[in-house]
């Protein structure tokens, strides 16, 4: 089974589309507080497939324990966090709580059910304001806002992870602006 944390919103619901078109079974956490339960409605009706949803936060460890008791996760797919680049600078605690506290908290429960596989859902925000375009993997990461400071603490952090264990699988996504609509209309921007 696959975790997918933040799965009920626009990225996530997506992945959860083509994921159960290829046979997986999921599990959904999401809080909700920039999405919505309608997309994974809207997902089944796609899919033909129903969606485990738990509704919760990844900063509550005694949440995220449970799930692990309960479904052997065998990845996750780490979608959760805010995402609104002109909120992080009037908040930045905000985002650095959310988004990187919350996936240490994801980390280390994984960490603790022997879970090691991971796909992060970072940004190009990552890479600031670059010298030129297009903009390659290789470019430094210099970031201009919370929002994507918070995004490369936690690629970071999940490097270092890696170093430091190398049963650890992660991968990193670095979107640019993802917009879109799936084929059915049903879901998308």
């Amino acid at each position: 089974m696959i975790l997918i944390t933040g799965g009920a919103g626009y990225i996530g619901s997506h992945t959860c589309v083509e994921l159960l078109a290829n046979g997986e079974e999921l599990i959904v956490i999401d809080n909700l507080s920039n999405s919505s339960f309608e997309s994974l409605n809207r997902v089944k009706k796609i899919s033909g497939k129903a969606i485990t949803f738990v509704e919760g936060d990844i900063r509550d460890k005694l949440l995220l324990r449970s799930i692990f008791t309960k479904y052997t996760i065998k990845s996750v797919v780490h979608f959760a966090g805010l995402k609104a680049l002109g909120e992080s600078i009037g908040h930045p605690l905000k985002y650095y709580d959310n988004n990187v506290s919350g996936s240490i908290s994801l980390i280390e429960v994984m960490a603790e059910f022997s879970c090691k596989v991971m796909v992060f859902s970072s940004s190009a925000t990552v890479y600031g304001e670059p010298a030129s375009v297009p903009i390659t993997e290789d470019f430094p990461l210099k970031t201009t806002n919370p929002y994507g400071a918070s995004k490369l603490m936690i690629e970071q952090i999940l490097g270092d992870l890696v170093l430091a264990d190398a049963e650890w699988s992660i991968a990193l996504l670095r979107y640019f602006n993802p917009v879109g609509a799936h084929d059915s209309g049903l879901i998308g921007e």
